[in-house]
């Protein structure tokens, strides 16, 4: 719940940053002072504030507008995954989206025979899962999974650089899943060129698309960036077997628009920027390294 979630970040800074989710580094501070840079693998850490509404609350985000901006995009996006996931030949049909916020992933799961079901803790976004008739448990992965509860597949939809606790979530998924079940994790990529981009522009002086990128003073910021290589190490540490990548796009220019502005209060300067950027370098930034890409891995059978 929320009140949870933001007496874990505030343990969490008392604590400091921890050691890398990746490799298990040290954690050295990096240019800002709730920025972090792992020593070792160069995995990014960030000690944001965690406060994920667990009633239905006006908030920052306008969760009509973040929906219609990100609907053609994940559609795609998740139609590649389920491909691939397909391919891999996982044991049974029962998926568990971890983080299923609106639903994109669990209907088009469900039109491919999926036995799928969600968990979310976002009050603002269980509505529209519920009034599709989804089944979506409101809380925290693996809390509030059915007791003994296993699946065959387990999805973090850009949602793992969410989390905390990496290691502690990769155990439970090991522990949730079929033996020779299949676990995707989607999540950014800090090489990709849009978080580059922002990233010299932040070391310019430029903050903005930085901070939006961490989602910084939104309910759940980033608290990781990952590289695939990260990924695929970080759960070869937990027992799995990464098995393949798979690169995603990053933009659609449908909904690009309403994708920008979904946050409150945003400036439209900045917004009509950075919708003149992403429309520009689009060509480009399909030839070189994914911002988005997921990396799968298998639970061994035996």
């Amino acid at each position: 719940m929320a009140a949870e979630a933001l007496a874990a970040t505030v343990a969490a800074r008392a604590a400091g940053p921890g050691a890398c989710a990746v490799c298990d580094g040290p954690l050295q501070p990096y240019r800002h002072d709730w920025l972090y840079r792992c020593g070792r693998c160069h995995t990014l850490r960030g000690l944001l504030e965690i406060d994920i509404p667990e009633t239905p609350d006006e908030g920052r985000i306008d969760e009509a507008a973040r929906e219609a901006g990100l609907a053609t995009l994940r559609e795609r996006n998740n139609a590649v995954l389920l491909d691939a996931i397909a391919a891999l030949h996982p044991p049974g049909r029962r998926l568990l989206d971890v983080g299923s916020g609106p639903g994109f992933l669990l209907r088009q799961a469900a039109a491919r025979g999926f036995h799928a079901e969600g968990v979310e803790p976002d009050a603002n976004v269980l509505a529209a899962c519920r009034a599709d008739g989804l089944v979506v448990r409101q809380g925290y992965f693996p809390d509030a999974l059915a007791p003994g509860a296993r699946y065959d597949v387990i999805v973090f939809n850009d949602v793992l650089e969410h989390v905390p606790d990496v290691a502690a979530a990769l155990q439970a998924s090991w522990r949730s899943l079929a033996p020779g079940g299949i676990l995707c994790l989607n999540c950014p990529d800090r090489r990709g060129l849009f978080f580059r981009t922002a990233a010299a522009l932040d070391r310019l002086g430029l903050a903005g698309p930085y901070d939006r990128l961490w989602q910084r003073g939104l309910p759940s910021p980033h608290v990781w960036y990952f590289t695939l290589d990260g990924l695929a190490a970080a759960g070869r540490r937990a027992g799995f077997e990464p098995l393949r990548e798979v690169r995603l796009d990053t933009v659609e220019l449908g909904g690009l628009w309403r994708r920008i502005r979904y946050v409150k209060g945003g400036s439209l300067l900045v917004g009509l920027a950075a919708w003149i950027f992403a429309a520009a370098t689009l060509p480009l930034s399909r030839l070189l390294p994914a911002d988005s890409a997921a990396c799968l891995l298998r639970k061994p059978a035996g």
